[in-house]
């Protein structure tokens, strides 16, 4: 399978960017950097966000979870509509997609609430989400329903470049990817810590 190869895109001139033949999730705990890394990536990659697809596809939306401040998207309906993408699709439920590949952002708990505490959360939906990220929510299914294809990078001390440019490495060298397999970060012992 061939991963990677150049073409021109015209949307005011042309640039040559990396198409991906295949459909990559990169997805985490909301706080851990995907919108940021994605925004790197976007200069070289085909890159998408499920927030984007949301916005221009509104029957994707079940409801609005209004406790939680969000809304609940259809991920059968968005599995089909993803099927046939080739590219990076950023989100933290990009996972449910028939990914190739899945790369999962990962952040300590304790630098992730301070992030979250900046994009105005409320403590509920804080505590809820750096539990999720203690306990490894989002690897473990990741790892379930991706078995083999998904790797985690911690975020906590690098910069969304330093992230950036690992997650290109991870897509594009198959040797290096063995570095960055799911499962090996673990942050259970922040959890004792609460109690």
């Amino acid at each position: 399978m061939q991963i990677l190869r150049e073409r021109h895109i015209s949307r005011g001139g042309h640039r040559k960017y990396s198409v991906i033949d295949m459909l990559i999730a990169l997805t985490g705990t909301p706080g851990t950097g995907k919108t940021s890394v994605a925004k790197i990536l976007k200069k070289k990659y085909r890159v998408v966000e499920i927030s984007e697809i949301v916005k221009k596809d509104p029957s994707l939306i079940l409801y609005r979870d209004e406790k939680r401040n969000s809304l609940v998207v259809d991920i059968d309906k968005l599995r089909e509509k993803m099927s046939s993408y080739d590219g990076i699709v950023v989100g933290h439920l990009s996972h449910h997609l028939p990914a190739d590949l899945v790369i999962v952002l990962r952040t300590h708990p304790e630098i992730l609430r301070k992030r979250l505490s900046t994009k105005n959360y409320s403590e509920e939906k804080i505590r809820e989400n750096i539990e999720a990220e203690a306990i490894s929510l989002i690897t473990s299914e990741c790892m379930e329903m991706h078995t083999g294809r998904t790797y985690e990078v911690d975020t906590t001390e690098k910069t969304p470049e330093e992230v950036a440019e690992i997650v290109m490495k991870i897509i594009e060298d198959k040797e290096f990817r063995k570095n960055y397999v799911a499962g090996k970060i673990d942050y259970t012992e922040v959890v004792l810590n609460w109690y």
